[in-house]
């Protein structure tokens, strides 16, 4: 009995030495027990299928936005494109369309200007409403300027507004007529009548604008005499015209021309010239 129950103490001792000395390495078993806390390799296998999903379609929505984006910006790129490319014809067509106004209201200012040049406009007279005014035009014609007859045998006579001395249009027969009635002028100094060419509204203006800068001219330049031909100035034998506000001469600028002649800059009062304005007089309120 005694050798039985030494032999049982002894397995003991051997099963726990060895459960003793399986505490310090761990046994695969106890490997096990190392992912006792965390999920299942199935479920964490199952969470990176799910995050490679969710990449995947992510990145299929971003490359479908970038690629409607991508679709959009090509559609303004387009657009914009279009409207530059619209925008000069525009452009083109506008500045074809000023050239072709400028040639049309050129050609509208010959016209008038070619029917105005039989005409002649005399002012100061005045009007006796109990004489026949085209009887009185050929005594001051034939009496005073030294006409014969035949210059002005189809003379046309009208009035050109109301009151005691409003201009009276003289139409002639033709521009003979005009020249020869123009070279007697000078038989009108001393008196208050004046005759001068019918022009055109343009033609107007330049002839007022020609006039102020002939006065600034002399006034600064007294040895210098310009001259006024029609709506232009001709100063020291070189023609000067106006093209809208610029001052021109034949083939070159005319302040150049101005400033070669007389030594001095006139660009400051052909500028106040243009744009000057004359004062518009209202009624005083009552």
């Amino acid at each position: 009995m005694s050798g039985g129950s030494s032999i049982s103490s002894q397995k003991k001792r051997k099963k726990a030495c060895v459960e003793s000395s399986g505490s310090d390495s761990p046994s695969p078993e106890r490997k096990t027990t190392y992912y006792s806390g965390m999920s299942p390799p199935g479920k964490l296998a199952s969470y990176d299928q799910l995050y490679d999903q969710l990449m995947t379609g992510f990145r299929g929505l971003m490359n479908e936005q970038t690629a409607s984006f991508s679709e959009g910006l090509q559609r303004v790129e387009n657009a914009v494109a279009g409207l530059v490319s619209d925008n000069k014809l525009l452009s083109e067509k506008c500045a074809q369309l000023s050239k072709d106004n400028l040639e049309l209201r050129e050609y509208v200012e010959r016209l008038d200007s070619r029917q105005r040049r039989n005409n002649l406009v005399l002012s100061g007279f005045t009007i006796d409403p109990n004489k026949n005014l085209k009887d009185e035009m050929r005594k001051l014609l034939r009496d005073v300027l030294g006409m014969e007859d035949g210059a002005f045998s189809l003379l046309s006579v009208n009035t050109m507004g109301a009151g005691a001395q409003p201009p009276i249009m003289l139409e002639f027969g033709s521009s003979g007529d005009v020249q020869a009635v123009l070279r007697e002028t000078g038989k009108l100094q001393g008196t208050q009548l004046y005759i001068s060419r019918d022009l055109t509204p343009a033609q107007r203006l330049n002839r007022n604008k020609s006039l102020k800068l002939r006065y600034e001219i002399k006034k600064i330049c007294p040895n210098v005499t310009p001259k006024v031909i029609r709506d232009g100035l001709l100063i020291e034998g070189k023609a000067l015209r106006w093209v809208g506000d610029r001052l021109v001469g034949d083939k070159e600028d005319g302040l150049v021309v101005l400033n070669g002649i007389t030594g001095r800059d006139f660009s400051e009062t052909v500028k106040n010239i243009v744009e000057f304005k004359p004062m518009i007089k209202r009624n005083s309120p009552r």
